[in-house]
């Protein structure tokens, strides 16, 4: 049953990326995009929930916490994602969203004053060189003659896709710190995707975005797509693998997921796989073993 959750998580979140792709290129903003995407999924949830019976009514704190979480997790880190893949293939976006072990590893010393321990500095350094060896050989194929450098689409992909990661570890730190008071995990995803999706329409209003729909079969498929399969099928899945054998085991599917997205982005993006590639994924997944492993072997 643990293999057959593995291969869930595993495909739909590693194809979600692609889905992604679809998303950002057409005629809606990418906010309106994260928007409608995380409405229809709270939306589903929370049809689940009223089918299943659960409640419904927490306290008011508990709503403010789900803002926060909304605000991290679903508004500004995908924001930040669909930007990024605008510029890059979605395997390569979704390599750089591996590091999120790193990430999170990191900011909880900075801003929940956990310890850093040795084994998490070496899978950190070994991550951070595979990353800088992939983007490495993706620099070496621009034609500088024609571009320079730092105004590059890769930099410029590059660079939301690191902003994506911060901001998510910083949601995944704060909703374990909220969950460790036995919040319901349903509602709370239900309210925090709902609360997110809000946030999202407010700032894309604000900031002069059409709040339009396209109702194309590649916009409104990719749309419904990413919803269930990635947000609700993939998400549900995963909290059944964390059940069954533990945050630290299941954090292995975070790791293993790029290689599905960057084999897709090969068929469909054209994305080349060289050597230097190869060996710069390599070092990603090793890095992010190690900070996972010493996750596991501190329980």
């Amino acid at each position: 049953m643990n293999i057959f959750l593995y291969l869930v998580v595993l495909l739909t979140w590693g194809t979600t990326w692609y889905g992604v792709s679809l998303q950002v290129h057409s005629d809606v903003p990418t906010t309106v995009s994260v928007a409608w995407r995380f409405l229809l999924a709270s939306s589903i949830l929370f049809a689940w929930i009223i089918v299943r019976g659960k409640s419904l009514r927490f306290p008011l704190a508990y709503h403010r916490n789900w803002v926060v979480i909304g605000l991290f997790l679903f508004c500004l880190n995908y924001i930040s994602v669909y930007r990024g893949s605008l510029y890059l293939p979605s395997g390569l976006v979704a390599l750089v969203f591996s590091t999120i072990t790193i990430f999170t590893i990191f900011n909880g010393a900075l801003f929940f004053n956990k310890p850093i321990v040795p084994r998490t500095m070496l899978g950190s350094i070994i991550g951070v060189t595979g990353l800088t060896v992939v983007f490495a050989n993706e620099f070496l194929q621009l034609d500088l003659s024609q571009s320079f450098v730092w105004g590059s689409p890769i930099l410029t992909g590059l660079l939301w896709s690191l902003l994506a990661t911060f901001i998510a570890s910083l949601g995944m730190l704060t909703s374990g710190k909220i969950q460790a008071r036995k919040v319901p995990l349903l509602q709370s995803n239900a309210y925090s995707m709902l609360y997110g999706a809000c946030i999202t329409l407010i700032l894309a209003y604000s900031m002069g975005n059409r709040i339009t729909f396209e109702f194309s079969l590649t916009y409104t498929g990719s749309l419904v797509f990413l919803a269930i399969s990635g947000s609700v099928i993939g998400f549900t899945a995963y909290l059944k693998l964390l059940n069954n054998i533990g945050a630290d085991k299941a954090a292995y599917a975070n790791v293993f997921t790029p290689i599905t997205a960057l084999t897709i982005s090969a068929f469909l993006e054209n994305y080349s796989w060289t050597l230097s590639n190869v060996i710069g994924v390599i070092l990603i997944i090793v890095g992010n073993i190690v900070v996972v492993y010493k996750k596991s072997a501190a329980k």
